[in-house]
């Protein structure tokens, strides 16, 4: 049976090749420096395996509304939710999650794909956060650390640590 590579670069053993990797992120118009960065290393991750960046609108509130924080959180849950894929493992990403080293993300992601995870759909949210039943049943949480980061800087990180991962897989120099 012959297999298209849609020209990635398909160098990973057998059971890495069908995962494809969804970062589903609340809120939409990135500085462009932020912007760029991100583009760069989705463009990057996409030469190894199938990605993509899936924006959803983030709920804007007025100052003084802070308690419709759960409200506001609670419909980010569901345009996030709208947009995961089927069939994808969902990880979100919270501060009370699991933080791994670079080596150790590569060896969950490679495990998961041995054991046949096509894809894997991360979640990042907005400035509050994620609504916590988005968090309940999941088998990874992960954490990019204990520290707080703009929300949108966080896509740059997890992308670049998704292809510092892949690269690590691959036996890659970028990794060192």
């Amino acid at each position: 049976m012959e297999s298209k590579d849609h020209g990635l670069d398909n160098t990973l053993s057998p059971g890495h090749r069908g995962v494809k990797l969804t970062i589903v992120a609340v809120g939409r118009g990135m500085d462009p420096a932020i912007a760029h960065l991100t583009k760069d290393y989705l463009g990057r991750l996409q030469r190894m395996v199938p990605a993509e960046l899936v924006e959803v609108a983030d709920e804007r509130r007025l100052p003084g509304q802070s308690g419709r924080k759960a409200e506001g959180m609670a419909r980010e849950a569901k345009r996030i939710t709208g947009k995961l894929p089927d069939g994808a493992m969902v990880v979100p990403l919270d501060s009370q999650g699991s933080a791994l080293s670079s080596l150790a993300l590569s060896q969950r992601l490679g495990k998961l794909m041995e054991q046949g995870v096509r894809e894997i759909a991360f979640i990042i949210g907005g400035p509050d956060g994620l609504d916590p039943p988005l968090l309940l049943n999941r088998p990874w949480t992960f954490s990019l650390g204990p520290m707080t980061y703009p929300h949108m800087l966080v896509r740059v990180l997890l992308l670049e640590q998704l292809y510092r991962g892949m690269s690590i897989l691959k036996g890659l120099p970028y990794h060192r």
